[in-house]
Parts: C-alpha cells; sequence; structure tokens
C-alpha cells in the first residue's frame, strides 16, 4: 500500500499568502491621494461687458502669479488637470496656470459644477487636480470633496484651498491667502 503526502498542510499557508499579496497589490493599486487646489477668479473689471467681464489690472497681476505659486505649493508634484468655470475672468486666471505646466484648460459650464467633485474622486483618483472657480461654486467642490463648508466672501480673491484626499482615509483641507506678491498665512497671522 503506498502513502500519499498530505497537501492539505501545505495548500492552506501557499493560499494565504496567494491571497494576503493579491490584497496587498488590490490596496496598492486602490489606495492613493489626491490632491485638489481650488482657485478663485481673481479681480474682474467693473463697468463694460458686466455679464462677463475681463480681468481688472489688479486681477491680471493676481493671475500671473499662479503658476509659479501653484508650483511652490505642489513643490515635486505637477498638477495633471485643469479646471475652469467657463467665464473669461474664470479663463483669464486660469491661463498662467496653464501656460507654466503646459496643459490645457477644461472649461466648466454652470450646469457641471455639482458633479466635479464626483468626477475628481472617480476619474482622478491619485492626481493632483486645479479647479479656478468662483465665490458661489468653489463652497460647494470643497464641501464635496472634504465634508467642511465654508463662506467665500464677494471680495475674497486670495483664497486658495488645498484639499488632500487620501483613499482610504479623511479628507484635509488647508486654507492659503495669496497676494500678487507672494503666499501669506491665514488672517491673523500679520
Amino acid at each position: 500500500m503506498r502513502r500519499r503526502p498530505l497537501l492539505a498542510p501545505l495548500m492552506i499557508p501557499m493560499l494565504s499568502i496567494l491571497a494576503a499579496g493579491a490584497g496587498i497589490y488590490w490596496l496598492g493599486t486602490w489606495a492613493r491621494t489626491t490632491v485638489v487646489v481650488l482657485v478663485r477668479h481673481a479681480e474682474a473689471r467693473s463697468g463694460d461687458n458686466a455679464a462677463d467681464p475681463d480681468l481688472s489690472a489688479a486681477g491680471e497681476k493676481r493671475a500671473a502669479k499662479l503658476g509659479e505659486l501653484i508650483a511652490d505649493v505642489l513643490g515635486a508634484r505637477k498638477p495633471d488637470y485643469l479646471y475652469a468655470g467657463d467665464s473669461r475672468r474664470a479663463e483669464q486666471t486660469a491661463a498662467p496656470i496653464a501656460n507654466h505646466f503646459k496643459m490645457p484648460v477644461n472649461l466648466l459650464a454652470a450646469s457641471d459644477w455639482n458633479g466635479l467633485a464626483g468626477r475628481i474622486k472617480r476619474d482622478h483618483r491619485g492626481r493632483t487636480v486645479v479647479v479656478v472657480g468662483y465665490a458661489s461654486s468653489l463652497p460647494l467642490v470643497l464641501n464635496q470633496l472634504s465634508g467642511e463648508n465654508i463662506a467665500m466672501a464677494d471680495d475674497d480673491y486670495d483664497s486658495i484651498y488645498l484639499v488632500i484626499v487620501p483613499t482610504p482615509g479623511e479628507a484635509r483641507v488647508l486654507h492659503l491667502r495669496y497676494e500678487a506678491a507672494g503666499l501669506r498665512g491665514p488672517p491673523g497671522d500679520d
């Protein structure tokens, strides 16, 4: 009578190791940190073409520094996607960022803002996204990404919100302020 070796004691540890390896691989491909930079458009010109004004001289000066400023804030990271509202002031604010990083501007219609945070989480996970928007739309996107509620004043043109969205984990928000000359801390740090 021949004895057969019992393979069950060997198979169970091998299957466990294979399952753990597959789990680690899956977690490594699923776990990503998404960085979203939310910037309000710069100051718009008042008067002519009030429905869709161009940037004012102060707004142009502020916007001109955005590409370099975002490069400083992101460090070694480079934006993968750039979104902007479909108004002149938002497009003109996004243009220096697009020029600095040599990337296209993806325009967002008014109806696109509600689904933007979901699109970022779904399609841009693990990427860096810059969004140039409005005092009315950016708080909505920030809330949908992080759960935080912010109110943006009509005259707040120097806020940048850096939203770090790890998967898995809780989103974190960093509020920065900038002037045409450079970056400064939140109010009260002067």
